[in-house]
């Protein structure tokens, strides 16, 4: 261990989570990676320094998932072990498994077609994460509200067990903390978390440039139609402290469909001056509405989207509503007069 890693642990106790991890080994018995439904770079990110981790110590691991890997992450190393849940393939798999990890994910509901099979199992089951839901189906959960990614967790839990940041985790992990930092622009981008970027890129090999291009740059021509529409469509509401576009499912199918990453266009509405509040409303198949939701400072949004069936953190949740666009619409402006206190 690094004096610097020493420095910078966190205080969760791993203890617990080596002890399995040994029994894992020993017992020769596989462990099962997840993370939440569409997942994003710190949940995969952290899948895959996790795997690298847990191999070192001769844990067979797998990586199973509700969604594909986005296009955007395929650059990452290792992620072509990623596999998209098959219940015939993977129930039997996560019922023999002595370890399911799921990671950047506190919620069992957002494991989406996975939650009967975890349910079923008699696996260890442990949450790392650092949102605010603590949910007593996990067996171990190993949450952080202060770390600013998922991925730092599991950069700590290795340094607490006794390991080294090698190659295979560094730029995995790298993606963790640019996703959900907003590349170091966020509240919780503190001088720790620059310490862990500089063992990182120590560890490495690790192309900031690289990574930038394939996160935030090559989209296609569909999604900037989208932001197109989206923003001529924009809302003020509250004297202009909140500001919200919407997408329809018409829209969204003409310009890449439903599952299209619009997750950074939310962060523009929050761009405009006056703006302490933004979210993006985007039509989904059945009748439901996705919500992303953002905020400055001491806007706490998180309550709100839990009482609507999310979650998150305080300047960032999300939404799956089973209600239609415009009930979506109106219920979360509606709550954000108390929010704003408007």
């Amino acid at each position: 261990m690094t004096e610097r890693g020493a420095e910078i642990l966190s205080g969760i106790d791993w203890r617990p989570v080596g002890s399995r991890i040994e029994e894992a080994a020993r017992g020769r018995r596989p462990a099962v990676l997840s993370t939440h439904v569409n997942p994003d770079g710190d949940g995969l990110g952290s899948q895959l320094a996790l795997r690298a981790f847990l191999r070192e110590r001769g844990v067979d691991v797998r990586i199973v998932n509700n969604d594909p890997v986005h296009a955007k992450y395929a650059f990452l190393p290792g992620v072509e072990a990623v596999e998209v849940f098959d219940e015939a393939r993977h129930a039997p798999l996560i019922a023999s498994a002595a370890l399911l990890f799921v990671l950047d994910n506190s919620s069992p509901e957002r494991l989406g077609r996975l939650l009967p099979a975890a349910r079923a199992t008699g696996a260890c089951k442990i949450c790392i994460d650092h949102h605010v839901t603590v949910d007593p189906f996990w067996d171990l959960n190993c949450i952080d509200t202060e770390a600013s990614a998922s991925g730092q967790l599991v950069y700590e839990m290795v340094l607490a067990l006794g390991g080294r940041i090698t190659a295979a985790m560094a730029e995995p992990l790298y993606v963790s903390f640019v996703t959900d930092t907003g590349h170091f622009r966020f509240g919780k981008t503190t001088a720790r978390v620059h310490r862990i970027i500089a063992d990182l890129m120590d560890a490495g090999p690790i192309s900031p440039p690289r990574v930038y291009r394939s996160l935030f740059e090559g989209v296609p021509p569909g999604l900037n139609r989208l932001v197109a529409l989206a923003l001529a469509d924009t809302h003020y509401e509250y004297g202009g402290r909140f500001a919200w576009a919407r997408l329809t499912l018409e829209q969204l199918r003409a310009n890449g469909g439903p599952d299209e990453d619009t997750g950074d266009l939310v962060n523009m509405l929050l761009a405009v001056k006056g703006v302490e509040a933004a979210a993006l409303f985007k039509e989904l198949p059945e009748g439901r509405t996705k919500v992303s939701l953002r905020s400055l400072g001491d806007v706490d949004i998180h309550a709100l989207a839990e009482s609507l069936g999310g979650g998150g953190h305080r300047n960032a949740s999300g939404i799956t509503m089973a209600a239609p666009l415009g009930e979506g619409v109106r219920r979360v402006v509606d709550g954000m007069r108390g929010v704003l206190g408007a």
